[in-house]
């Protein structure tokens, strides 16, 4: 992301006012606290505290400032080396899973905020309750959060304090705060769902031990893979997770209200590094931080804003979150346009499964039968596979067979799978009572 993509931003809205941050969600919202009672009887009374290890990363110093200076960043040989056709071929496919896993996660994010902004902030609970979890969170250390969060569920059980998703992430926050990367490691390594939830909190506190974990995270290795197998979680909901904790990290979000210019400039020269070193966590950063900067702004605005991206990766993420923002929601059928009038391809793509994922969740009173219909008169190719890819993923939640059925239609046969693999595991997460009839 170059400098002037943020300038251009402050151009058509000023100074971007920067509300309050959320955290990432529970994975059951009706049951916020199931990852708290995780391996208590287990290991309350152990001491779960790693030897502290500091991660010698050749990476530049963020510092007190949290800047990022670009001349102490190695630049890697950018050149693609394969050593045969299948590894071409190999990643070819895990590109389109990553392009189709990170717009169905943006539209699942977009359904699962059911919580209204009064609970959010904290002002739903009692003040008796909010003196409790206060006191609880003063408790927390390294060594005895798993004690603290054995009381936090007696608190539950007792009534004196109530089970709220702010419970949930304001906890799961300290606890990132205090344990930071000592932690993550112990948590990771229990494949606790909570180890995402800490993330804002270690981001928040160290931003530079974030960022030096996060640059030499490496998905294929076996024990982020057996972590994503024991949750059920997803590459690219797992990355963006990450990139959500930096973000606030390098925003400073619980001080300021306003992004000043250093900060901008440290946000677009992180982003600028990875979209070199690591074009997914790149893109994973800019969706995150076009999240925080999209609400309330002009449309027109933010148009030229993701038109103007000169790299695909940046492109694609700002056209995916502003489109699920609701930014087109008025005339849903006006972000396929947008779409198709992206210079590149990848954004094109990212931004009609976007857009169709709108159109099938019937957005401001659409008919999806229209759309349907649409799509069955479609030649088969690239503008229907990604368009089918929205569209089933859009229906998930309404009628899972359905969607099953609309996946199954991509011509594409790597795309296909990848799709009717993402939407059965989202099947069985959300609604575990209903099977998918094809896998």
């Amino acid at each position: 992301m170059k400098k002037r993509g943020i300038f251009l931003l402050l151009s058509f809205a000023g100074l971007v006012a920067i509300g309050f941050f959320l955290f990432p969600e529970l994975p059951t919202p009706n049951l916020p606290a199931g990852d708290l009672d995780r391996d208590i009887t287990q290991k309350e009374s152990e001491n779960p505290s790693l030897p502290k290890q500091r991660l010698i990363s050749a990476r530049p110093e963020i510092g007190q400032t949290k800047k990022l200076s670009s001349s102490r960043i190695a630049k890697p040989d950018l050149a693609p080396h394969y050593r045969d056709e299948e590894e071409k071929e190999e990643l070819v496919e895990e590109r389109a899973e990553a392009e189709e896993e990170a717009r169905e996660q943006a539209e699942e994010d977009a359904e699962n905020l059911e919580y209204d902004e009064d609970e959010e902030k904290g002002e739903a609970l009692e003040p008796k309750e909010k003196e409790a979890l206060n006191q609880f969170l003063a408790q927390l250390t390294p060594e005895n959060w798993r004690q603290t969060r054995a009381k936090l569920l007696s608190a539950y059980k007792d009534g004196s304090i109530t089970r709220k998703p702010y419970v949930e992430n304001e906890f799961w926050s300290k606890v990132g705060e205090v344990g930071g990367q000592e932690v993550a490691n112990e948590l990771l390594n229990d494949s606790d769902p909570a180890f995402t939830k800490i993330l804002g909190g270690w981001g928040k506190t160290d931003p530079q031990s974030l960022f030096d974990y996060f640059s030499k995270l490496d998905l294929k290795a076996s024990k982020i893979q057996n972590y994503l197998d024991q949750t059920h979680n997803r590459e690219l909901h797992f990355i963006d997770q990450f990139s959500s904790g930096l973000i606030d990290g390098l925003l400073d979000a619980d001080k300021v209200e306003e992004m000043e210019n250093d900060q901008l400039n440290n946000i677009s020269e992180v982003v600028d590094y990875f979209v070199e070193t690591d074009p997914m966590k790149g893109e994973s950063l800019m969706r995150e931080f076009t999240e925080r900067v999209i609400q309330d702004r002009d449309l027109d605005g933010l148009k030229k804003w993701v038109s103007e991206q000169g790299e695909p990766e940046l492109q694609a993420a700002t056209v995916q979150r502003v489109i699920e923002s609701g930014a087109f929601d008025e005339d849903p059928l006006e972000a396929v346009e947008f779409a198709h009038s992206l210079s590149s391809d990848k954004a094109k793509r990212t931004g009609l499964s976007s857009a169709y994922a709108r159109l099938a969740s019937g957005m401001n009173g659409h008919d999806p039968n229209l759309t349907a219909q649409e799509l069955n008169a479609m030649q088969n190719g690239f503008d229907r596979d990604f368009a089918l890819n929205g569209f089933a993923h859009g229906l998930v939640h309404s009628d899972p067979d359905a969607a099953l059925q609309w996946a199954n239609s991509i011509s594409n046969d790597n795309f296909r799978k990848v799709v009717t693999k993402n939407i059965s595991k989202r099947i069985k997460l959300e609604r575990p009572e209903k099977k998918p009839d094809q896998q």
